[in-house]
């Protein structure tokens, strides 16, 4: 008898064990949590308010018109005051206030556009903004479906992240149409390529056909074998969403899950299937895209290495005046190449080469004239700016680049044209020199949309804004940008690796969407590096991981860093730990100090040069991809002035020798070079320091790898001894000088700020640096193939002794 129990006790034993293991993948949350804030949906989100949902479903469906159906939680149940500032709905962009309260929440109804797919908004403690406090600082956006009447929105106090959810969520009806109808829909997919590795994206097609005319109102496809989201949606128009894969994912053939919702509320699946392959490295000058440091410059302020083009139209410039041309060019970009080389940087962003309107747009201000130098007003996509040369001049840029191992990435706006180039213009051309022409409008015929103010469908700045929502406008103004990876082809057969995309909040996710798929078909490897304004790790307003942009520019960064330098040293260490854990090879942020947009970072801590290279060192050693805007590396900065814009000078090449912060960044990006995969892809960990001690000491480590990064804010040198997970003795490879580990700890003297304020710290054999340490492995690190193998033959095992020890306790009875 008690043998029996033995074996029944033990069979259930097993079988817990079996059960419990099933759950052991979901112990690494940190990640989950990170996404889950970036993607802005969030679990454990209680549903309420059904009938009330229905009731105003039903009024929807009856008038047609869309909602947000948005409610507001607080723990303390107090709304006085409370409002929603909301824009972008295409129907009141203003204040929203809330009109029922129940069960202690809050609820309103936002009235949006019959186009509108994306709406922001602002939860605030009063309707005056010099006094307002807000929920949250961040702006939020919601997604809505073209095809859903209501959309709803659930909000808790104090949380970033939120739940959306559609009307095809739920059980009621979602339009004027019968229900129940049942409908067969043949759906077949496939990617392309069929092959790809960690390093390139594939576009995955889908081809759907009915027997009967059938709306879509829904597509989404399950990413998570490929290391995505488990529902990234596809445009219901495009039928396609481009896709990466994370690193971490082992090679051979995955499943990614298809689901069509048709009008009726039907659900229709289906499975496509993708082979993953291991990157294979070309040579050393081959790096991931995640790898990427990258260098901006304003070619027209950079080098002048041909002065034969500087007035190509014959105009005139005062080049004393700041607002007109300077004379670079792709020439002289080509003469500097190896001092880019030798700073450190491998991916060179240029700004738009395009032909950009040639009149003054302060033509009434003779004493500060404002050109179009800096390219961002495009009067001809399809011809290159002849003040900056000819189509060889760019091919010998570009293999001179790649000859280095570096690669060039292209700004590229598809939101607007220059100014001038509407059809309304037209009565300027004769009052105003050099004015477009009735060509170039002609150009443009149809394609400009007639004022608006809209985020995405209004004048940004006034510039003649795409009516990219128009499938026709938008297959061309994409199909200008895409021909130029040909265009841009040398007989050696280089060309363009990246583009850098403009102002991206104001164009509608569909042709995003329809731009990175072209461009994946044509080269599975080429990046996207998106500029929306604001974006960063804690909003990245739905760019990443959603079939758009590969990267986007981090516009929280340089705050982070002017609080580093400032003293802040613990809250932006742990904001840089998550800011790590969100970050992934194919959905990353570029880190910036300053750009042409704004102040230069010496600005913003009263020209204090020592906080500038610690500033720096915290952006160079960070994940992500360090962003450095030319000159910075010399000390550069200036004011985001119109129409000075001091932040836009000329490089000064005169101020190379010997000077400190050059010194300072090459250092740092060459030990970033050298040991490009701890920093690019390492988890970060805090080791010592505080704000009292002025000082942060933190570990970078991958996979069997780590590196400590000291860094000192004080004026002054200060001493630090912390553990490191050396053996050996400590190389710092900012000095080159070597430190004696005496037990597991080590001594070192962080210098003061002003002198670069940076130690990066490895273990040294003999003098000579090592990086391989017995480090131990981060909970969130993949698991070798092997071990998941060995892990879940165990398991099998642990299941076969479970069912036979039931079989014989069962068989003794």
């Amino acid at each position: 008898m008690g043998k029996k129990i033995y074996q029944k006790n033990a069979a259930i034993f097993v079988l817990c064990i079996f059960v419990l293991s099933m759950f052991t993948s979901y112990l690494p949350a940190t990640l989950v949590l990170a996404e889950e804030t970036m993607t802005g949906s969030t679990a454990n989100v209680t549903k309420v308010f059904n009938s009330n949902f229905e009731s105003a479903l039903e009024v929807a469906n009856d008038t047609g018109e869309r909602q947000i159906y948005f409610v507001y939680e607080r723990e303390d149940q107090q709304y006085d005051g409370w409002n929603i500032w909301v824009w972008d709905t295409e129907y009141k962009d203003d204040q929203i206030d809330f009109i029922e309260y129940k069960d202690g929440k809050a609820i309103a109804r936002i009235n949006i556009g019959p186009d509108t797919e994306r709406v922001g908004f602002v939860l605030r403690d009063t309707d005056d903004w010099n006094t307002a406090t807000k929920d949250v600082e961040q702006d939020r956006f919601i997604d809505v479906n073209k095809h859903d009447h209501i959309t709803q929105v659930f909000v808790t106090s104090g949380e970033i992240a939120f739940e959306t959810v559609s009307d095809t969520d739920t059980d009621a009806p979602s339009s004027n149409v019968e229900t129940n109808v049942e409908v067969e829909l043949e759906i077949e997919g496939s990617t392309y390529p069929e092959v790809i590795n960690y390093n390139q994206n594939a576009v995955l097609t889908l081809s759907i056909e009915s027997k009967e005319e059938v709306a879509l109102r829904e597509i989404y496809v399950d990413l998570s074998e490929v290391g995505g989201k488990e529902k990234v949606a596809i445009d219901t128009d495009l039928k396609e969403v481009s896709f990466a894969v994370d690193r971490s994912i082992t090679a051979g053939v995955k499943s990614l899950p298809i689901v069509v919702t048709d009008q009726y509320g039907n659900r229709h699946t289906d499975e496509v299937t993708i082979e993953i392959a291991a990157r294979t490295f070309m040579g050393e000058a081959d790096f991931d895209w995640d790898e990427a440091r990258i260098y901006f410059l304003l070619t027209d302020r950079f080098f002048d290495g041909d002065r034969s083009n500087n007035d190509p139209y014959g105009i005139g410039y005062n080049t004393e005046q700041r607002g007109t041309y300077q004379g670079g060019d792709f020439k002289g970009i080509t003469n500097k190449l190896d001092y880019l080389y030798d700073l450190g940087i491998n991916t060179i962003w240029i700004s738009p080469i395009v032909e950009n309107i040639r009149y003054d747009v302060r033509h009434e201000y003779p004493d500060t004239p404002y050109y179009g130098y800096h390219g961002y007003w495009a009067s001809n996509f399809e011809e290159l700016n002849p003040h900056f040369g000819t189509m060889d001049d760019f091919h010998e840029l570009i293999d001179e680049a790649h000859d280095r191992g570096m690669k060039i990435m292209i700004d590229v706006v598809l939101n607007h044209t220059g100014y001038g180039l509407k059809e309304a213009d037209a009565v300027y051309e004769d009052e105003i020199p050099f004015f477009p022409t009735a060509e170039e409008r002609a150009r443009f015929a149809g394609m400009l949309r007639d004022g608006g103010t809209g985020t995405v469908r209004g004048e940004l700045a006034g510039l003649p804004d795409f009516l990219t929502e128009d499938p026709a406008v938008r297959e061309q103004i994409i199909q200008w940008q895409v021909d130029w990876i040909e265009k841009s082809r040398t007989p050696n057969g280089n060309t363009i690796d990246y583009f850098r995309v403009d102002t991206v909040k104001h164009v509608e996710d569909t042709t995003w969407m329809a731009f990175k798929n072209e461009l994946t078909k044509i080269m599975p490897e080429f990046k996207l590096i998106g500029e929306s304004w604001g974006a960063g790790p804690n909003d990245d307003h739905g760019y990443l991981n959603t079939g758009m942009m590969d990267s986007l520019l981090d516009f929280d960064f340089k705050n982070e860093a002017r609080n580093f330098v400032n003293g802040q040293l613990e809250n932006v260490q742990q904001n840089l730990e998550v800011r790590n854990a969100q970050l992934s090879n194919g959905a990353t942020l570029g880190q910036f100090l300053g750009s042409h947009d704004e102040a230069g970072f010496l600005e913003l801590v009263r020209q204090d040069i020592g906080k500038l290279k610690v500033g720096a060192a915290l952006q160079i050693t960070a994940k992500g991809q360090p962003v450095i805007y030319y000159g910075e590396e010399l000390g550069l900065s200036g004011l985001d002035n119109y129409p000075y814009y001091d932040n836009r000078y000329d490089m000064a090449w005169e101020d190379i020798e010997d000077n400190e912060v050059l010194i300072h960044y090459k250092k740092l990006l060459n030990i970033r070079k050298d040991y490009s995969d701890v920093f690019s892809k390492g988890t970060r960990s805090q080791v010592a320091g505080s704000d009292e001690e002025g000082f942060s000491i933190f570990a970078r480590s991958f996979n069997d790898k780590s590196i400590l990064v000291g860094l000192n804010t004080n004026d002054e040198v200060s001493e630090a001894t912390f553990e490191v997970p050396f053996t050996g003795n400590v190389m710092d490879l900012y000095s080159n000088q070597v430190y004696e580990v005496v037990g597991n700890e080590v001594k070192v003297q962080l210098p003061s700020r002003s002198e670069g304020g940076t130690v990066i710290l490895v273990e040294s054999i003999d003098g000579l640096e090592s990086i391989e340490a017995p480090v131990t492995a981060d909970k969130n690190d993949h698991v070798p193939a092997v071990v998941s193998y060995l892990y879940w033959i165990i398991i099998v095992l642990l299941v076969v002794t479970a069912v036979g020890a039931a079989y014989l306790a069962k068989k003794r009875k």
